[in-house]
């Protein structure tokens, strides 16, 4: 039993030189402080990796048959309520009269600071998982159909609009003007300055940044026709459990001033015009994170290559200093004064 523990305290799979054959040098000590340096640094950057986890992003295909969502709208129009007709028009010839559960509350026109007006909405990214985690917050308006103060110089619209899961367009236009109705809206009256609050689709989660939230146009056109083009796509976000199935969309946008024809009427319809079309795909982020074997195999393999990289920039480094300076310069204070071969046969002669 004794054999076997001495075999085993003397056993070493990685057979190092004997201490009689090396030399140390202060050179050696310092490559050897920074080797141990890196790699302290690495495992401390690897093991936060390792339980923070990372974020995983795959497009899928979106094979869930959805029948309806929702328009979430929150915009200030420039016009009275009283002159507005909103509508929701689909590929399936459906028609929908918004105005039935939006509500419209007159009030004046203002601009907020912090609103881009009259500028390319071009700059889109996907939120970040941690962002839209903080942000999460369902809500729902709590009107619907409500109407007050109609007669006013603006008109707020906000709540939610059940569409059909097809492409379509929902449009806010003047009464009378490219649709027959029982009240008329002058041409002189319309104007279709807007400032949009929130619009989004699906389930309503007000602190999620969209492409058209915080945007507006102001225009001196009475014929003026803005049309924004959105291409929906699915998004579910996942992390510890907690997933967020909302979505996404990718925006153009286009605006027309329309002329008057021989009989000084509009070759257009003006007005506002949202049109929506939804993609096959279904993006999916995630929060991972790479199984234990998995992490301590990468970590084993990352310092096995640092050690590897020392030894031959140690070399390399001497190399150098050898061609520069010469061999004696290189070899400067690195005699062994003892343990020697010679000390060795000095020592079996006493």
């Amino acid at each position: 039993m004794d054999s076997f523990a001495t075999k085993v305290r003397t056993f070493d799979a990685f057979p190092k030189v004997d201490s009689q054959h090396s030399v140390r040098s202060q050179r050696g000590g310092f490559s050897t402080l920074m080797t141990i340096f890196a790699g302290l640094l690495i495992v401390w950057i690897e093991i936060g990796g390792f339980l923070g986890g990372y974020v995983d992003r795959q497009f899928i295909v979106d094979d869930e048959i959805r029948s309806d969502l929702s328009i979430n709208v929150d915009m200030l129009i420039a016009m009275p309520c009283e002159f507005l007709h909103t509508n929701v028009r689909d590929l399936t010839k459906d028609r929908y009269l918004a105005g039935e559960t939006l509500n419209f509350e007159g009030m004046n026109f203002f601009i907020p600071e912090n609103f881009n007006v009259n500028n390319v909405n071009d700059a889109h990214d996907t939120p970040d998982l941690e962002e839209v985690m903080r942000e999460s917050m369902r809500a729902e308006f709590r009107l619907e159909g409500a109407r007050v103060n109609e007669g006013r110089p603006a008109c707020h619209v906000f709540g939610s609009i059940p569409v059909n899961h097809v492409k379509g367009e929902f449009h806010i236009t003047a009464k009378g003007v490219g649709y027959s109705d029982r009240s008329h809206v002058p041409i002189e009256a319309l104007n279709f300055t807007h400032l949009i609050q929130e619009f989004s689709y699906g389930e309503f989660y007000p602190f999620i940044n969209n492409p058209l939230d915080a945007t507006g146009k102001v225009t001196e056109e009475n014929l003026q026709a803005y049309r924004y083009h959105t291409k929906v796509v699915p998004t579910v976000y996942q992390k510890l459990g907690l997933v967020i199935d909302t979505n996404q969309y990718s925006l153009t946008e286009s605006h027309h001033v329309y002329p008057y024809d021989q009989q000084k009427k509009p070759m257009g319809i003006p007005g506002i015009f949202f049109r929506y079309d939804f993609e096959p795909i279904k993006l999916t982020i995630s929060e991972k994170r790479i199984p234990f074997v998995q992490f301590v195999a990468k970590l084993g393999t990352i310092l096995g290559g640092l050690l590897i990289l020392a030894g031959y920039l140690y070399r390399l480094y001497d190399k150098l200093l050898s061609i520069l300076y010469g061999k004696k310069y290189v070899e400067k204070n690195t005699e062994k004064k003892t343990g020697g071969l010679l000390d060795k046969k000095d020592e079996n002669l006493l």
